[in-house]
């Protein structure tokens, strides 16, 4: 697996573009970054005339998650022949209308991407980055060559990430600054790299779901976030929440005080992936994941 840090311009016009349309996740002075407000500020001063081309795309807000619409949108830039929902052609015409009237790639190189550099530059962040290509590799059966690419988000609320899968081995992940001394979360970057990974894993085991493990998470997924996802979805979350800790080697106690209201199901999986990966020294694969949904089941009877 490669992992990699690096910029996205597609990714900061898809996203630059939904938080002036109306998308203001987070959007107050503790939870917004600098950078974020910055720009915001600007548009709105100085480009008012230009905002009154991207005021259709309110419409796509309202149908569809922000996040959905940024993975969607950043496919289509990438490779013009893909088609998700209804009105994002529409919408991409609009960005690249806004896009060329306020030479967007001229204002990215000159605002946004010294920003950027001021990461990749961190040479506590780089000495992460190798050890994460280790850590990874040495819990997960890797088959393929996988290319993930990280990048810092200013756009979006502090420490909230998001994974986007563009090719069969390529993905990019996106992590919020931090708010705390860390330069990013490191904890974030992990959680949705192993999103990009194991969830192949999880679309083999989804149509073997049984209604009873489909029940038992349903009733024990507490976060508000999450409680209308898909069931798949929430045992990929509830998962995935057991498996970061295994790689970050954080303090156990906190973490399981943070989840025990939100992913209650997260420490007992955490215990047998533990048991699995680190005590017997297996790399996780498609068999232990059918175990652990099997455990749960008996578990929870």
């Amino acid at each position: 697996m490669t992992l990699k840090f690096s910029e996205n311009y597609n990714l900061f016009v898809i996203y630059l573009i939904l938080n002036l349309s109306g998308y203001d996740d987070n959007n107050n002075k503790k939870r917004m970054h600098p950078i974020r407000k910055k720009i915001r500020d600007y548009f709105i001063k100085h480009r008012k005339d230009d905002l009154k081309v991207i005021k259709p795309i309110r419409g796509l807000l309202k149908r569809f998650h922000s996040n959905s619409i940024a993975y969607t949108g950043l496919l289509k830039r990438e490779h013009p022949r893909f088609k998700k929902f209804k009105g994002l052609d529409e919408a991409l015409i609009l960005i690249k209308k806004f896009e060329e009237n306020t030479r967007l790639k001229e204002f990215y190189k000159k605002y946004y991407l010294p920003n950027l550099d001021n990461i990749i530059n961190n040479k506590k962040f780089r000495h992460k980055l190798t050890k994460y290509k280790k850590d990874i590799s040495g819990f997960v059966e890797m088959k393929t060559n996988w290319e993930i690419s990280v990048v810092v988000n200013f756009l979006d609320s502090y420490w909230r990430g998001s994974n986007f899968r563009l090719l069969r081995n390529r993905s990019i992940i996106t992590t919020g600054p931090s708010d705390k001394k860390e330069v990013v979360s490191w904890h974030n970057i992990v959680h949705e790299a192993l999103h990009c990974i194991l969830r192949v894993y999880f679309k083999k085991a989804e149509k073997k779901f049984s209604q009873k493990l489909i029940k038992i998470i349903k009733q024990k997924t507490l976060d508000k976030d999450y409680k209308n996802n898909t069931s798949m979805h929430q045992i990929e979350e509830t998962f995935i929440r057991a498996f970061t800790p295994l790689i970050t080697n954080e303090n156990k106690l906190d973490y399981w005080d943070y989840l025990k209201n939100r992913f209650p199901l997260s420490e007992p999986i955490y215990k047998i992936l533990e048991e699995k990966l680190v005590k017997g020294k297996v790399k996780f694969n498609q068999k232990i994941l059918r175990e652990v949904l099997e455990g749960m089941e008996n578990q929870y009877k």
